[in-house]
């Protein structure tokens, strides 16, 4: 019963390449629209582990109950010029203190901006609402009950301003363009330097680097896999054609992850590159066995053939696969599970391919009277 199936699926395929290839150019064009609408996002700590975990629900809790337990800082550093000099060494400085306590008060009336903290706020405390005018004083304040620790390092050279955010959810990009708009407005002192950091910004970081590292693999991918595939075959014709195996189930995977809104992460950037490796195996064996039966046969009889004889084991071949990658969403591991959902999307997406889109192409290759249409167009 499947075989025969089978067998009427191979005839149609061989007879009708065109209707095929019109379904698949309507198809490819959905799942290009739909890749555009992927997103990429952000992961911490919480995102690799189910909610079920203990800690993980108290992790969301205490975000509930008193906002998000992501922080920005913005560090203020020593730079002097010269050895020996007057510059500022030590950030307990008054004229530090002013700065970061004028960067404070900027940064708290930014938007998604929960609270901030700086050793300007302790001084505060301890010196009744006020800033000392000189270093002495500040140094009496803070050099016996070590509060200070907090936000200025040991050596006095590293000092930091505490972002706390409403939730972890916020815009990070113009989070950041609107410290750095208060950082480049508020007149920084001599001799030090200011710039941003923490985990909120390495993740928002990363997820601008997700889209160039896909490209950049992908591209080193299809490369690579195109030098094995021509120097396997010796023939650009059957070279290039199981290629459209891994482009079109690439672009029908990432068209379905878009469609249902699953966005992609650091963690996710490289199924590309794996979905490639593994989905060329099927543009592979649907040419290499219509090439054996082309010998002796038609291109349509050699391609119905050759289908009927390979989506068997082809499609066994992916099943396994699929059973694999699910199977990776069994562990606790949340990151795990969604590479595994879009691999098996990216390797049924290839199988789908293989015996779609590559045995019309073929067909149309070796049927095709390109010297005929050459003659005419040169005569014309």
């Amino acid at each position: 019963m499947i075989q025969e199936l089978i067998d009427r699926y191979a005839h149609f395929v061989a007879h009708h390449p065109y209707h095929i290839l019109i379904f698949v150019i309507i198809l490819s064009a959905f799942a290009f629209v739909m890749t555009s609408t992927i997103t990429t996002e952000t992961t911490g700590l919480e995102d690799y582990l189910p909610e079920t975990i203990e800690a993980i629900n108290t992790f969301y809790d205490i975000e509930d109950k008193f906002g998000s337990t992501d922080a920005i800082y913005i560090v203020v550093e020593t730079d002097p010029s010269y050895s020996g000099s007057d510059e500022i060494r030590d950030l307990r400085d008054p004229r530090v203190l002013r700065y970061v306590g004028q960067l404070s008060e900027l940064a708290l009336h930014t938007e998604d901006v929960i609270s901030v903290s700086s050793a300007a706020d302790t001084i505060k405390t301890l010196n009744d609402g006020r800033l000392p005018q000189s270093l002495r004083e500040v140094q009496e304040l803070t050099d016996k009950n070590g509060l200070l620790g907090e936000h200025i390092s040991d050596d006095y050279t590293m000092s930091l301003v505490r972002i706390y955010l409403i939730d972890s959810n916020v815009d990070l990009v113009t989070l950041k363009v609107e410290l750095e708009k208060i950082i480049g407005s508020t007149p920084r002192p001599p001799s030090v330097k200011t710039t941003l950091g923490g985990s909120s910004l390495e993740g928002q970081a990363m997820e601008e680097s997700i889209g160039p590292d896909m490209q950049r693999t992908s591209t080193y991918s299809l490369v690579g896999i195109l030098i094995v595939v021509l120097v396997l075959f010796r023939s650009p014709k059957y070279g290039f054609i199981p290629l459209t195996t891994i482009v079109f189930g690439t672009l029908w995977a990432m068209g379905y992850v878009g469609l249902i809104g699953m966005g992609m992460t650091s963690n996710t950037s490289g199924v590309i590159s794996m979905i490639m490796g593994i989905g060329i195996d099927f543009g592979i064996q649907v040419t290499t066995r219509y090439r054996f039966e082309r010998e002796h046969m038609t291109p349509a009889d050699a391609m119905s053939l050759s289908l009927s004889r390979v989506i068997f084991p082809m499609s066994t071949t992916a099943l396994a696969a699929l059973i694999g990658f699910q199977a990776m969403s069994m562990g606790e591991l949340t990151f795990m599970a969604d590479m595994g959902r879009m691999m098996s999307y990216g390797v049924a997406a290839c199988m789908v391919a293989a015996i779609t889109v590559v045995p019309c192409l073929i067909l149309v290759a070796d049927t095709l009277e390109i010297s005929r249409i050459f003659t005419i167009f040169t005569k014309n």
